[in-house]
């Protein structure tokens, strides 16, 4: 009985900025298996050194090369550039950025208080279809005291999704945080402060050597986030920024 192979045709477009470098071993296994005979050369009789010298063919064979390497690139339907967790003021912020995305419905984003058994917390719908950098962000305003486990699963229109790695942000709602944003081409200084309590502070600003470049005393906190502005001319250098209150006092380095 004569068997009717049916081949479907998939269409594929990528752009390589270089070229990448043939393993001829796999390739001998990806097209005739692994126990015949292998020559390393092209349809027009020329050496195979990268996949750009690999032709497209009718599927079989050694015309299969360039189809079945296309298969191992085949484009995901959301190509993610970062993903990452940050404790912010009395929240916890998860950001992630695309640079492609293809018939993409929308993001879950999973917490975890262990890193093992994962639960939705938010979903964020994604732009769908763009070859372009595309930001988005979560803030977690329910984070729990201590090591908080993130991952992002990106689901696509018919249901098919891909899970990103798992991140960490710890959480400390008893701790108080710090976060100096340092500008030298215009002297700024921002100082995003967490308290866990209402208290008053001082913060400086020395230089590597010892230098205090900035000393403000009685500073008021409120309960929750702060925000402190503040000149500073002094040229770019690395800097220690000191926050002290009665019960504690922590130093925090910077680039200005």
């Amino acid at each position: 009985m004569k068997k009717i192979i049916i081949l479907s045709i998939i269409s594929f477009s990528a752009v390589f900025v270089k070229a990448q470098t043939v393993d001829l071993t796999r390739l001998l296994q990806d097209i005739n298996g692994g126990n015949v005979i292998f020559s390393t050369t092209n349809e027009q009789g020329g050496a195979i050194n990268t996949f750009a010298d690999v032709s497209w063919g009718d599927g079989f064979g050694v015309n299969n090369r360039a189809f079945i390497q296309t298969l191992r690139n085949a484009v995901l339907p959301i190509a993610l550039l970062k993903f990452n967790a940050r404790k912010d003021a009395d929240v916890v912020k998860v950001s992630w950025a695309t640079t492609m995305e293809k018939n993409a419905s929308h993001f879950e984003i999973l917490r975890s208080t262990d890193g093992k058994k994962f639960e939705r917390i938010a979903t964020v719908g994604a732009k769908g279809n763009s070859n372009e950098l595309l930001n988005y962000s979560f803030r977690d305003t329910k984070p729990v005291n201590g090591t908080n486990y993130y991952q992002l699963k990106s689901v696509d229109r018919d249901g098919t999704f891909t899970t990103s790695i798992v991140v960490t942000a710890n959480f400390d709602l008893n701790r108080t945080d710090v976060v100096v944003i340092a500008n030298s081409a215009n002297q700024s200084i921002k100082v995003d402060v967490y308290s866990p309590i209402s208290k008053v502070a001082s913060f400086s600003i020395v230089d590597i050597n010892g230098k205090i470049l900035l000393n403000v005393k009685d500073i008021t906190l409120q309960k929750g986030a702060n925000l402190l502005t503040y000149t500073l001319n002094a040229p770019p250098q690395l800097l220690i920024g000191v926050l002290s209150s009665v019960k504690e006092k922590t130093a925090y380095k910077f680039y200005y």
